[in-house]
């Protein structure tokens, strides 16, 4: 069976990059589980960050779809990302990654490391080697470059006699259209075999890096519908208080910037440039990790 164990919603919140401050993903669970019933995924995690409530709300519908739901949360540490798996509630962010793990464990859940050498996510790098992890995301699909994907599957099986974990893929979806990217293969035919395999080490990984006009599809839904947002606030209450409590000054800037970026050729561009950014930091990580 096909398992995609990272993927984000609404719920995950606001992200930033440099100055900029924007939703980190503006799907609705849905969408997320008929996308994945569409692409033959037989369970998805929805891990958005710091909460559980993406999870919670996909479940509630996952029969709808045919599509099992495992509830969890992208956790940030004191020292970088850790996913919970079949979690029952949150997990406070900020906590060491031991203290992190302990919570998951808890709930009788697991731990999983995401793109555990990533230069532009909070990362955990060799610590993994450290902790009493489940599994480790050894194929992300977000991360294009394949470079930070192969450092990890190498450090991975370069010690895996000494510290064994289970190899996890994940698309880290952040729009529909993402989901299926990256998937972790099991035997077996529900969510229990997914958890007695990651728990045995008996799990691999398969899948495609996410192609490129997704990710610039990504940042256009993002600003087209914080667009229609900021459109609305400008005349009633909205549902965000994030949004309702915005100057109103502001808000017709953010209004004028987001009709400059729908209707110009910015997302396109926006979107090499931050990939060629990332390329670069990818090989910067690997002239790091040779010494170089």
């Amino acid at each position: 069976m096909k398992a995609d164990l990272h993927i984000h919603t609404k719920y995950s919140g606001i992200g930033r990059f440099w100055k900029l401050k924007f939703p980190d993903s503006v799907e609705e669970p849905k969408c997320i589980l008929k996308m994945a019933k569409k692409r033959g995924i037989d369970i998805v995690a929805i891990t958005d960050h710091n909460t559980i409530r993406g999870g919670i709300e996909a479940k509630k519908i996952e029969k709808e779809f045919g599509v099992e739901v495992i509830i969890g949360s992208e956790i940030m540490t004191s020292q970088g990302e850790i996913i919970g798996l079949f979690l029952n509630e949150d997990v406070p962010k900020g906590l060491t990654p031991e203290e992190t793990i302990e919570k998951i464990k808890e709930q009788g859940g697991l731990a999983v490391a995401p793109h555990p050498y990533s230069p532009i996510c909070k990362a955990l790098g060799d610590k993994i080697f450290e902790l009493e992890l489940d599994g480790v995301e050894v194929f992300n699909a977000y991360h294009r470059d394949g470079i930070v994907n192969n450092i990890a599957l190498n450090r991975v099986i370069k010690n895996y006699h000494k510290k064994p974990f289970a190899f996890i893929g994940g698309s880290d979806a952040h729009i529909a259209k993402m989901v299926g990217n990256a998937y972790t293969l099991f035997e077996g035919n529900s969510s229990e075999d997914l958890y007695t395999a990651i728990r045995k080490k008996r799990t691999t990984f398969a899948g495609k890096p996410t192609p490129l006009y997704q990710a610039i599809l990504w940042s256009y839904k993002i600003v087209y519908k914080s667009e229609k947002k900021l459109i609305k606030s400008l005349f009633f209450n909205v549902e965000d208080n994030t949004i309702n409590s915005i100057k109103l000054y502001k808000k017709i800037l953010g209004v004028f910037g987001g009709i400059v970026y729908i209707l110009t050729p910015l997302p396109i561009v926006s979107g090499v440039v931050g990939n060629y950014y990332l390329k670069r930091k990818a090989k910067e990580k690997m002239k790091e990790e040779m010494g170089i």
